[in-house]
């Protein structure tokens, strides 16, 4: 048997797809078929169903992935005993992670829901943000709120030291564009319907603080970065209209719950973290 079957079994196992599995491996479809079949023929039994265009796997391959996941597992660790994990979050967040040897930060785009694959597929040890996972193979660690706000620049024409709708409606705006999402970052945080004048787009929310610093637009800002808004001499502004606050979760693969090397790094990401929402509490008071 080819053992590099297992890891192609395994794939189309995780990701439930012979398709998925394939651009992941940057294979062709038949190719990756071509491997199940053999691989179901050295094993004696059919691993998967077809139904339509989708698969499911038997209860054979249930078995087998039980089986065979925790040896390739311990395979995988002993062979990268050394590496660093890699842990991704969005500016927002990885911004109040202090650098440290175990682990190389990435940042990410906000709410990148393609990151859960890296992370089933271990490019990426565990990702902090904000989203919602109903998938059994990740943990899912809530660790708090950032509230969310809006800022300008401290002589806006016709600003004060509150926002109002008419306000809103009436201001330029710098707009977040999510990479998942064919909206902005303000758009998933409010269940208004609001229209508003974008001038301008931009990829990280740094970008927004230093867009409107000279300008007479607006931005939303994250709780992490009233710091930075406030070195760019912006005022922070409450939002005229509710706002959900930025969930900030930490999710990785189930198979590292037990791991020494990755709770390590989990308990000093968390660690930073809840000091930097302990921090922004004080400042409310």
């Amino acid at each position: 048997m080819n053992l590099n079957f297992i890891k192609h079994f395994l794939l189309v196992y995780d990701f439930g797809s012979i398709t998925k599995a394939a651009d992941h491996m940057d294979i062709t479809q038949p190719s990756m078929s071509s491997a199940i079949k053999k691989f179901e023929d050295s094993y004696g039994q059919p691993l998967f169903n077809k139904h339509g265009r989708s698969i499911e796997p038997t209860e054979a391959a249930h078995m087998l992935a039980s089986q065979v996941r925790p040896i390739l597992e311990q395979l995988n660790t002993a062979l990268t005993t050394s590496r660093r994990m890699i842990v991704s979050a969005p500016e927002v967040v990885l911004q109040s992670i202090p650098n440290m040897d175990e682990a190389l930060l990435l940042e990410s785009p906000a709410m990148e829901y393609g990151s859960l694959d890296k992370l089933r597929t271990g490019e990426i040890d565990m990702i902090v943000d904000d989203i919602t996972v109903s998938d059994h193979t990740f943990a899912t660690e809530n660790i708090g709120q950032l509230n969310i706000a809006f800022a300008c620049r401290k002589d806006h024409p016709f600003i004060g030291e509150s926002l109002s709708i008419e306000q809103f409606q009436k201001a330029q705006h710098v707009m977040l564009r999510l990479k998942d999402k064919n909206v902005g970052a303000l758009e998933t945080r409010t269940e208004e319907k609001i229209e508003r004048n974008i001038v301008r787009e931009v990829s990280g929310p740094s970008n927004l603080l230093y867009s409107v610093r000279n300008s007479d637009a607006i931005c939303i800002v994250a709780e992490s970065m009233f710091g930075l808004a406030t070195e760019l001499d912006l005022k922070i502004l409450p939002s005229p209209f509710p706002l959900r606050p930025y969930e900030m979760k930490l999710i990785y693969h189930r198979k590292n719950v037990a791991n020494k090397a990755h709770m390590l790094v989990r308990e000093r990401v968390k660690d930073s973290l809840c000091q930097m929402l302990a921090d922004a509490q004080l400042r409310r008071l």
